[in-house]
């Protein structure tokens, strides 16, 4: 069987209030259809010409087959019968592609009229936003690479701040003591379903069983003798949106995305005694150095946004990272998806600073600690962007305190720039290397500490 390449980095999900799932549902990954193209394409993650599947893929979801998935990370494989589960969403320019391209959208303009084709562009596409995997470089096909910038360059320009509904949710009741379900399929529609399993860590319910009818509401439930702070938690088969992610069970933790939603056993929670407040959750994952927070509100009024802080464990000072627009007024449930990048290793607590547009605000801690850990290995990263003109950025990793040097040399073997030389601590690095006195052409770039050496070709193009 040749390799399989559609695959994913550490993911770790910290959860506090609200989640959208947490893992009850179960994904065995099949053998690609024979439609699936494969094509052979220099693989940055090996710096290696690799055989591969490219397009959709398919699985057997809680014992229902034929479910589809594009993958959405490039560098660590995935092979059939491993088994992944659902875990939250992806970020927001991967939702984007899985709900405005096929096969969640059937036509639109630009479209490949062979699917196959089409469905490869998007998971070329879909590498490039993840993983920065260069399409003008190296993809194979010209129709393909052409479609495929086209997309990623649609997602860059419209996807940044893309936002799915959630289709399984635990909203207040009129009475302060009542709750009610809700459920809504892939599209944002009411969605009856039955046989909704709920508990309460402390205290009791009124009902331990409910179903939503076809406004996708349950009957009130009521909630005696639970202390602030009990979790309530629901579970049942509802519909999944497009865009949410699947992830390994393994040690290899490849990450699916769904782009068409479908049904699936997984559950849901939120918080008693809390005031009706428009934010229901806030997680946090961790995937090498980028930290992605995902927080849900059930209603805003007048929300003109959050900024997102963060600090390190054991320290005073916040520290501003990034800011997300709000919706004004709404009364539909939205997520919304931030990624901190190029967090260095250590602990750190997040939090969100909800800002309406009086200019009042409110914070809203993520509860559990965020880990960026170590490297667990050497490792020497593609440039990106490849070719360039005349900046470029190569990263590299190392698990240990060590030596490193990180040099550039030309065509002929000759030195012509020197950017490390001395002493790192563990973690994960970039550095910057601007070509500007350099001609075109191609060049390597040379990594060696403690007995690994890695080297890279990168190209300069003026």
């Amino acid at each position: 069987m040749k390799k399989l390449i559609y695959l994913s980095v550490l993911f770790v999900l910290f959860l506090t209030g609200r989640t959208f799932s947490q893992g009850d549902s179960r994904l065995l990954f099949d053998t690609p259809p024979s439609t699936t193209l494969i094509y052979t394409f220099f693989d940055p993650c090996t710096a290696s010409n690799v055989n591969a599947y490219v397009g959709l893929l398919q699985g057997t979801v809680d014992g229902v087959p034929n479910k589809l998935f594009y993958c959405v990370d490039l560098c660590t494989d995935v092979a059939p019968g491993d088994t992944l589960k659902d875990s939250a969403y992806l970020a927001p320019k991967i939702l984007y592609v899985l709900n405005t391209y096929y096969p969640k959208v059937p036509t639109y303009a630009g479209r490949l009229a062979n699917e196959y084709q089409e469905a490869a562009a998007i998971q070329f596409a879909l590498w490039n936003l993840a993983d920065g995997f260069d399409l003008s470089l190296y993809v194979p096909d010209v129709t393909i690479r052409d479609r495929a910038i086209a997309i990623a360059n649609d997602a860059n320009t419209n996807g940044g701040s893309y936002v799915v509904d959630a289709t399984f949710t635990i909203e207040p009741g009129m009475n302060p003591d009542d709750f009610y379900i809700k459920t809504m399929d892939g599209d944002g529609n009411p969605e009856a379903v039955d046989s909704i399993f709920l508990s309460i860590s402390n205290g009791t319910l009124s009902t331990y069983l409910t179903s939503t009818d076809g406004t996708g509401e349950s009957a009130p439930i009521t909630v005696s003798g639970a202390t602030s702070g009990a979790v309530i938690t629901a579970q049942g088969t509802v519909s999944l949106p497009s865009g949410a992610a699947y992830v390994g069970l393994t040690v290899r933790k490849q990450r699916l995305g769904v782009p068409v939603s479908f049904k699936a056993f997984t559950s849901t929670s939120t918080t008693y005694g809390a005031l009706p407040v428009e934010l229901s959750s806030f997680n946090a994952t961790v995937n090498n150095q980028e930290v992605l927070l995902t927080w849900r509100t059930t209603s805003e009024t007048n929300n003109a946004g959050f900024d997102i802080e963060r600090k390190s464990t054991g320290t005073e000072a916040w520290q501003k990272v990034g800011f997300m627009a709000g919706n004004g007024t709404t009364s539909t449930p939205k997520i919304f998806l931030y990624t901190d990048k190029n967090v260095p290793a250590g602990n750190y607590n997040y939090r969100l600073k909800q800002i309406d547009f009086n200019g009042n605000f409110e914070y809203h801690n993520l509860n559990s600690e965020v880990v960026v850990g170590i490297p667990g290995n050497f490792e020497l990263s593609q440039n990106y962007p490849n070719p360039f003109n005349p900046e470029t950025k190569i990263s590299y990793q190392i698990p240990r305190d060590a030596y490193v040097s990180l040099k550039v040399y030309n065509n002929s073997g000759k030195e012509v720039a020197t950017l490390v030389n001395n002493s790192v601590s563990a973690g994960y690095y970039t550095v910057n290397f601007n070509a500007a006195n350099l001609s075109s052409g191609i060049y390597f770039y040379k990594l060696e500490t403690e007995g690994f050496t890695k080297v890279m070709k990168m190209a300069v193009v003026k």
